[in-house]
């Protein structure tokens, strides 16, 4: 396993109790920054041993206290409430390296603001509330001499699904480290990054305060825990701040070479090297378990042969090791004619179905246990393919629910350019189709799609098709490029709203208790906004239009189109503005929209270009316009890479931002 990239210097870490010296790589410095901190570890407070006394003693040659400095390395760390924090200090100017640690002044801590040890491990206290305390080294030396740096508390459990949550708002509302304020190129920028497998398309997840038991590297305990699959058919668990530079605290891979293999892209007529795990996973964190879809190829002798094969993996969060029974194999059938049916009957295709929306985890008034669902699309329209959304029991891996958008016809994928299937509170579904074959009864291509479990069946219990379906479908002009997003209860006549959009780069606001149904001529939604985004042109090889799942913070929606600038609309009685509220600087290809934020205040919209220079941003949520840091601004330390990268979304918990690249999950953070 290659060492955790981070410039070349020496770091004492301690995971639980052990002090143990590695050597990792850092991003390098700039000028931007003052030189890294080189910790060391810390001596516990003795006292010097007085001039002279015999030839025993060694002399000590007069220093002057003035020139006495003391720095405390992490200078910021997030903490969370069962995961302790190590601090170092550097003393220079003397040789008597010796400190006395405090928390908020509080010699040795207490109960009340966490306790630190003589050697600068910080434990939070078991009344842990959300905020910031001062860790301070004194000389031993010098009692004038101090150095300090912030614990910040945090309680943010985790981000379990694509987009933080079944509505895909993108929030992250308990955020309490990163501000305006402190984002920015002198105080924010890459601090570490994970060594992976092969590309990674799904969204990373997190997991506060995950107890570990046989870590496969660094020590058992508590951790903070970012997990992520890749096309190799490899899940990561990666410690989320950094504390284990030596590897994973788990892998577990699904293959076993040269038998069982990720699909090679080339057998699917994509630009890929590799297609294994493409979708976001999804969490339970009452039973600890990620769950993941798995595409191999197996028992393959010459190029492309063998059979192709989907899995549901249902992995404990702490091991890696299959629960409940798993794998299962994917199956399915419905009854249909359609493209590639036999006698009938219409299966569900291996080959030629790929995964790409996130997965969900939702449970009906009828479901005895939450059911985990994906949904699947073609493979740049090869065909025969079929949207397919399917469901199973979190706890059995039974199968449960089946539905396919064009039983009858062909194509209507489901693909979202990764983004979440959306639930709401009563466990009805909502997603959006491709181009295919639509005729209001039994094929919904190029549709927005409500799905209702009901008595062990996933029911249509309503869509909305617009009314110009066959030039959208003639075009490619997917409406599944873009996810769906649920608003929050809204004021006004329709309280219940989702927005989606698609190729075209019209905006839909759909009323989710009537979606609106098929009406030639005429469109029966809430809003039909034509021109708020930049729109594709008839004839043009590449559309424009919505690449992503719209976002929603404090009332304001954002959409960030393909090759268009980032925009807000404000909400008013339940209703989008027909122009931009709030229109960014910088034109971008359609990234989702993260929010961070603490509550309704300290927000921060987060966006990652993909190409062609990829590029972390953020921005003031309330005014595009205004840019608090890009990657750009210093490279030498932050750049993602020189050439695209997979187009996914970044993650933002307790302090921290993932960003997948090219080989590696990138860490951001306050500098330390």
């Amino acid at each position: 396993m290659k060492p955790i990239t981070f410039g070349s210097c020496a770091l004492f870490v301690t995971v639980g109790l052990v002090l143990a010296e590695v050597a990792i790589q850092r991003p390098a410095q700039s000028a931007t920054r003052n030189a890294a901190l080189q910790p060391v570890s810390t001596a516990v407070l003795s006292a010097r041993q007085p001039a002279g006394g015999g030839s025993a003693q060694p002399k000590v040659s007069p220093q002057d206290p003035a020139t006495i400095t003391v720095a405390v390395h992490p200078m910021s760390a997030p903490v969370t409430s069962l995961v302790t924090q190590q601090f170092t200090a550097t003393v220079t100017g003397t040789t008597n390296e010796a400190v006395k640690w405090s928390v908020d002044g509080i010699s040795g801590g207490n109960s009340t603001v966490g306790v630190i040890s003589t050697t600068g491990l910080y434990t939070p206290p078991a009344t842990f509330v959300v905020g910031t305390h001062t860790i301070t080294a004194i000389s031993a030396a010098n009692h004038a001499a101090s150095g300090s740096a912030t614990a910040y508390l945090v309680a943010y459990a985790g981000i379990y699904t694509n987009k933080n949550d079944n509505s895909r708002t993108g929030q992250d509302l308990q955020e309490t480290v990163l501000t305006p304020t402190n984002v920015n190129v002198s105080s924010f920028g890459k601090l570490f990054s994970y060594p992976v497998d092969g590309g990674v398309q799904g969204q990373p997840l997190y997991v506060a305060n995950v107890n570990i038991p046989t870590p496969l590297n660094g020590t058992a305990g508590y951790h903070n825990v970012v997990y992520f699959g890749t096309a190799n058919d490899s899940v990561y668990a990666y410690d989320a701040d950094g504390k284990v530079p030596a590897g994973p605290l788990w892998k577990a891979s699904f293959i076993d070479p040269p038998t069982v293999v990720p699909v090679p892209g080339a057998c699917l007529m994509i630009s890929q090297p590799l297609d294994g795990i493409t979708a976001t996973g999804v969490i339970n964190p009452t039973t600890n378990t990620i769950y993941v879809e798995v595409r191999t190829l197996e028992g393959q002798t010459t190029p492309c042969s063998g059979s192709y094969v989907h899995r549901l993996h249902a992995l404990d969060i702490t091991t890696g090791a299959e629960k409940f029974g798993g794998p299962v194999v994917i199956q399915a059938s419905v009854p249909g004619t359609g493209s590639g049916s036999v006698g009938g009957e219409l299966a569900f295709d291996p080959l030629h179905e790929n995964s790409r929306p996130g997965m969900l985890l939702s449970q009906s008034a009828q479901d005895v246990n939450s059911v985990v669902y994906f949904a699947t699309a073609g493979n740049q329209d090869w065909q025969p393919y079929h949207g397919w959304v399917l469901g199973y029991d979190s706890q059995t891996l039974a199968q449960k629910y089946v539905f396919c958008t064009t039983p009858n016809g062909i194509e209507g994928g489901i693909w979202q350019m990764g983004g979440g299937l959306a639930a709401d509170a009563n466990g009805n579904i909502f997603v959006s189709t491709g181009n295919g074959t639509a005729d209001a009864s039994t094929d919904f291509g190029v549709s927005v799609l409500e799905l209702t479990p009901n008595n062990g069946n996933l029911t249509l219990a309503g869509y909305y098709t617009p009314s110009n379906y066959a030039t959208l479908s003639q075009q490619d002009w997917d409406v599944t490029s873009g996810g769906v997003l649920l608003l929050p209860t809204q004021p006004g006549t329709y309280p219940n709203l989702l927005v989606a959009g698609g190729k075209e780069g019209t905006i839909y606001v759909v009323n989710r208790d009537n979606l609106g149904g098929y009406q030639q001529g005429a469109n029966n939604i809430v809003q039909y906004i034509v021109g708020a985004i930049r729109a594709s042109i008839l004839g043009q090889k590449t559309p424009y239009g919505i690449y992503n799942t719209p976002s929603y913070f404090n009332g304001n929606v954002y959409i960030f189109g393909e090759e268009d600038y980032p925009k807000m609309f404000t909400l008013s009685n339940g209703l989008l503005p027909t122009k931009a509220t709030s229109t960014g600087p910088t034109m971008l290809h359609s990234p989702d929209p993260i929010i961070s934020a603490n509550g309704t205040v300290n927000g921060i919209v987060w966006m990652l270009e993909w190409t062609p220079n990829p590029t972390l941003y953020a921005y003031n949520p309330s005014d595009l316009t205004q840019e608090y840091y890009d990657t750009n601004q210093d490279k030498a330390r932050d750049q993602i890479s020189t050439t695209p990268i997979i187009r996914v979304n970044p993650t933002v918990a307790n302090g921290r931002v993932y960003v997948p690249a090219k080989g590696s999950v990138l860490v951001y953070g306050l500098l330390q």
